[in-house]
């Protein structure tokens, strides 16, 4: 089994400080999805700006961008620093964050697009949405509190991407497992139904999402999207022990990280991850009244 053969165990309790860890790596990583999204023509989803996980780096790490040699930007977990790096993930320009404030970030970021004959003004901010206000925003330093606090949040990712990709790779047309920086989840969306202009008329999300309004921790998510019509929510499947539907404003079913971390083995949790993932994708097909299409 590939998930559970490769799941890092996860051990934190304390979502309060995860979450403080989880801020300074989102406002951190805006400096890796500007990189692409400077760089690169935009992409009808967007994608340009999008992160996929390394796992030797434990980094995230944009899109890569053909400028002599094939270069992205990532941002290294465990080490709380920025990278340029190449095609084999070697390290071209290195920043420690600690210490240091966005805008001195976007000048290390710019110095390294001007290594590969581009001007500084080619890199510029994403302007499409905003985070949170943020003492960072005022000039703050970015600090990493606690390093085990990130490194937590490294296996948070690793799961993350592992587990998904699994998932996903299940299902005709199912998108890359890839992590956004405005919401600074990690999906994929699959594909349930077109219409006869190939434009998407239901789908199902898969995902690992930080904490928000739905849930004040980090958690698994399934969700269900249809164009029209309304779904029947009087008879829910059962989910794995644990995990809970939401059906009002937000329509899914999501499993916190709080209940996986109640499993001690690595195995348990893995199983646990992988059974809710399964059975609320089988769940949102039956709800969206479409059969699943197997890759």
């Amino acid at each position: 089994m590939i998930i559970k053969d490769n799941w890092q165990t996860l051990a934190h309790t304390e979502t309060t400080e995860l979450n403080k860890a989880s801020t300074q790596l989102h406002h951190a990583a805006q400096f890796v999805a500007l990189f692409g999204n400077s760089l690169l023509p935009k992409a009808a989803d967007d994608s340009q700006s999008s992160m996929v996980w390394l796992p030797k780096l434990k980094a995230l790490a944009g899109q890569e961008i053909n400028l002599k040699r094939r270069i992205r930007m990532a941002l290294l977990y465990e080490t709380f620093e920025l990278q340029l790096i190449n095609e084999n993930e070697e390290a071209l320009g290195v920043f420690p964050l600690s210490g240091q404030t966005k805008g001195t970030a976007l000048s290390f970021v710019r110095t390294q697009a001007r290594s590969f004959g581009k001007k500084a003004d080619d890199i510029q901010p994403i302007t499409h949405f905003n985070l949170p206000k943020h003492g960072l925003d005022e000039g703050g330093p970015f600090h990493m509190t606690d390093p085990g606090h990130f490194q937590e949040l490294a296996r948070y990712r690793h799961n993350a991407q592992l587990a998904l990709t699994e998932i996903a790779k299940e299902y005709e047309y199912a998108t890359e497992v890839a992590t956004w920086p405005h919401h600074f989840d990690t999906g994929s969306v699959i594909p349930v139904k077109f219409d006869d202009q190939s434009n998407l008329t239901k789908t199902v999300g898969i995902g690992l999402a930080p904490a928000d309004n739905i849930a004040g921790e980090f958690y698994f998510y399934v969700n269900h999207w249809q164009k029209e019509g309304k779904a029947d929510y009087n008879t829910l499947p059962s989910l794995p022990e644990g995990a809970e539907w939401h059906t009002e404003d937000w329509k899914g079913a999501i499993l916190k990280m709080s209940e996986v971390v109640k499993k001690k083995q690595a195995e348990e949790q893995s199983e646990l991850v992988e059974s809710f993932l399964r059975s609320a994708v089988e769940a949102s097909f039956g709800i969206l009244n479409k059969e699943a299409v197997k890759a």
